[in-house]
């Protein structure tokens, strides 16, 4: 920007100022033109104080019961959206396949070092890394595999 700016661009510039930034050169100029024009300065120092008086303010929140109307349509709507408990069988088997895992990938990893290639990895520790990639894969489609199991559930409850 060069030159001396007009009011509209100054007033344009403070307005713009309260979202971003001014430049150097842009900051420069309106400090320049505000010196000489009350108006833009009165414009100014008013922005300043309503964003202050406007920081003050303590905006009220929603009320309960517009929360709660606006959990409840959700659930209506996105069943998916709301929470729903595990079946105790899926935990159980996660569990025992998390044991047996551990374990196992603890005795076939026993004996291999830093230096180690993937070639030179005996058969237990190869089961054990095919064993991880696994886990990693389920932990992948885990959710999908739970939409349909929830989505299956729903299809059951409403056909009762």
């Amino acid at each position: 920007m060069t030159g001396s700016l007009r009011c509209r661009e100054v007033e344009r510039l403070t307005l713009e100022s309260e979202d971003r930034p001014l430049s150097s050169d842009e900051q420069r100029l309106v400090e320049a033109h505000l010196r000489g024009c009350g108006g833009c300065r009165d414009f100014a120092a008013d922005r300043t104080l309503i964003r202050r008086e406007l920081g003050a303010v303590l905006w009220p929140g929603p009320s309960d019961a517009l929360v709660f109307r606006t959990r409840r349509l959700i659930r209506e709507r996105r069943p998916e959206a709301a929470t729903a408990a595990l079946p105790a069988w899926i935990i159980v088997a996660l569990a025992v396949v998390s044991i047996v895992t551990a374990v196992g990938l603890t005795i076939a990893l026993a004996g291999v070092t830093p230096d180690m290639t993937l070639a030179d990895l005996p058969v237990g520790a190869l089961a054990a890394v095919i064993t991880i990639v696994q886990n990693a894969l389920m932990l992948f489609f885990a959710p999908v595999v739970l939409r349909a199991f929830r989505a299956r559930r729903r299809m059951s409850e409403g056909a009762r």
